[in-house]
């Protein structure tokens, strides 16, 4: 299957969640074990000093490690996120997650993500620890040779 057709099959199955677009959360770039998307804040997103609120920040990574997980055909829900807040940004700015797995087991999935402004600044890192739900196996070994770079 081709990478573009994938992207957009997991573009479709998460705006499905009415969280991801009340948020207006885009996935932007997808591989075996890694995702990018990115979040405009929005004047709904900032918290009372202006910034953008520390719980959208993170659903915005919590919901990317749930499409890392699909990306290896598995259906996850966070068990643990440690998160740590570096800078902030303000409405009009754009956060960009990105995550990577590092552990892919039966039960769990281990990750590492982090998320930066439109000038690269880091706004957030941490790891997640994700429950396998289920494993779909139809899913799985979808990814074409060389297509497991992620620009």
């Amino acid at each position: 299957m081709e990478k573009e057709t994938i992207i957009e099959n997991l573009r479709a199955l998460y705006h499905t969640n009415p969280f991801v677009r009340l948020l207006d959360i885009f996935i932007d770039d997808a591989g075996p074990g890694i995702a990018k998307s990115h979040m405009v804040v929005r004047p709904e997103l900032v918290n009372m000093a202006g910034y953008l609120h520390g719980g959208a920040l993170e659903t915005l990574v919590d919901n990317l490690c749930g499409v890392a997980g699909r990306t290896l055909g598995k259906d996850v829900v966070t068990q643990n996120i440690s998160l740590s807040y570096i800078k902030n940004i303000k409405e009009g700015d754009t956060a960009h997650a990105e995550v990577h797995v590092l552990h892919s087991g039966s039960h769990t999935l281990v990750m590492k993500f982090d998320a930066v402004s439109d000038s690269g600044a880091l706004l957030c890192e941490g790891t997640a620890t994700m429950f396998v739900m289920r494993t779909d196996e139809n899913f799985t070994n979808i990814w074409d040779e060389g297509s497991s770079s992620i620009g």
